[in-house]
């Protein structure tokens, strides 16, 4: 039987990210409006144990924003690590090719599910707010699983389901306007850690504490557009969403809460 909903999702999916765009216009909201001023990308850049000569493997990269902020750093000239980069889109893969051109690191196109690596490749692997797009987790985390060394460690970030995504929803329930919630959700902070203890012997979580304090709301519209789990949103209601979230305001602020952190995975 032909899954509708799976078919539906990765047009959608395929649609968002089949260039930067997207991803930009979100990533400007969360720089601008962010309470945190570390920024979720450099925290998590702050966590992974680099090593010389080490093997590193992120997937779903996008833009590959986290390395070209850190490419400078002296850790990574000195490591002289191999690092590769992946995506599934073929967008993305052309994207990261030519902003990575002069750069000491390799692109590849990968689908988690069928990683074209031996066992035991990694001892670094990566997944940054990606997990939760892909429909067959078990399989991808056993994927990850096989090609990361017996002592190699799996970093991977997500959203919980207390944050941004939940207050829209409630919003748009209360204003009566339909849009397509993504029910299967398939990896948050809240069920992270019982979905990685099925492949992985140590896992542990760390959350990043932060919110959106915004002033602009167009500027959250535009965010709320570009969601891929809201393609289809009627952009006829625009009006009614500004109106209502201006009435939100606070001390002439927006206050939308966030709820991101990631789990360290390991085999032993």
């Amino acid at each position: 039987m032909i899954d509708i909903n799976n078919m539906f999702s990765k047009v959608v999916m395929k649609e968002q990210y089949k260039n930067a765009d997207n991803l930009k216009l979100r990533k400007s909201l969360h720089e601008k409006y962010s309470v945190n001023k570390v920024g979720f990308q450099k925290w998590m850049f702050d966590q992974y144990p680099f090593g010389p000569k080490m093997k590193v493997l992120e997937l779903g990269s996008g833009r590959g924003e986290l390395w070209n902020y850190y490419f400078e750093d002296k850790v990574l000239q000195d490591y002289e690590m191999d690092i590769i980069l992946s995506d599934f889109s073929d967008g993305m893969i052309a994207y990261l090719r030519e902003s990575l051109l002069r750069r000491k690191v390799s692109v590849r196109k990968i689908d988690i599910l069928d990683i074209p690596f031996d066992n035991d490749t990694f001892d670094l692997i990566i997944a940054n707010s990606m997990l939760y797009h892909v429909k067959d987790i078990d399989l991808a985390l056993s994927e990850v699983k096989r090609v990361l060394k017996k002592d190699g460690l799996f970093y991977c970030s997500t959203f919980g389901m207390n944050g941004m995504t939940q207050y829209l929803y409630h919003a748009l329930d209360e204003l009566g306007i339909s849009y397509n919630h993504e029910s299967n959700i398939s990896f948050t902070l809240q069920n992270g850690m019982q979905l990685l203890k099925k492949q992985f012997g140590n896992v542990e979580r760390y959350d990043y504490e932060d919110a959106l304090k915004i002033d602009n709301v167009e500027d959250y519209l535009e965010y709320i557009y570009s969601m891929a789990s809201l393609q289809g949103l009627d952009r006829n209601k625009y009006d009614i969403l500004r109106d209502y979230f201006q009435s939100k305001k606070v001390d002439g602020y927006l206050h939308v809460p966030k709820e991101y952190g990631m789990f360290v995975a390991g085999k032993e």
